[in-house]
Parts: C-alpha cells; structure tokens; sequence
C-alpha cells in the first residue's frame, strides 16, 4: 500500500487522440497521469513520446484499470484500449 507503479504507453504518433487512464475502484487504486516538469508548450504535441501513468496502491483490494483514447477535448470516457486488473496487497 501508498507504492507507486509507473506504466509507460507509447505514443502512437496520432495527436488528435488523448490516452486515459482510470480505476473503476478508486478508493483501492489511484490512477493519475505523470505531469512533465519543467512545463512544456501544449501546443507542440507531437504524439510521438510515451505517456506516463503512475499507480498508487491505496488500500488492500483488486481494482480495474482501464486506459481509453478519446478525441482530443471531448466529453466522455472514450473508447477502452486495454484494461488490467491490478491486486493490492499488504507487505
């Protein structure tokens, strides 16, 4: 529990499509994309680098993660790409 896990998705070099990635039980595992530090221009999306997601393991329990792509500012949940269960355990 509170380990965080890195999961690297590489780009698919199409800019249009935002990768997303959610838990379907959040009180179990949190999911959240990495922010790049030092700030970098959004205007310059390439689409070509990986996007980085960390997983943090709140509480003991199984959870699904799911990551979808979805146009670019729309509304919605997108289309689910893949989904991993992921266990949390106590050490």
């Amino acid at each position: 529990m509170g380990e965080i896990k890195e999961i690297s998705v590489p780009g698919r070099g199409d800019n249009s499509l935002e990768l997303i990635g959610t838990s379907d039980n959040q009180e179990v595992v949190d999911v959240s994309r990495q922010q790049l530090a030092p700030a970098v221009d959004t205007l310059k999306r390439t689409g070509s680098g990986p996007t980085i997601f960390q997983l943090k393991g709140v509480t003991v329990g199984t959870a699904n993660v799911i990551f979808s792509t979805k146009p670019m500012n729309a509304v919605g949940s997108g289309q689910p790409v893949r989904t991993y269960t992921v266990q949390v355990v106590a050490k």
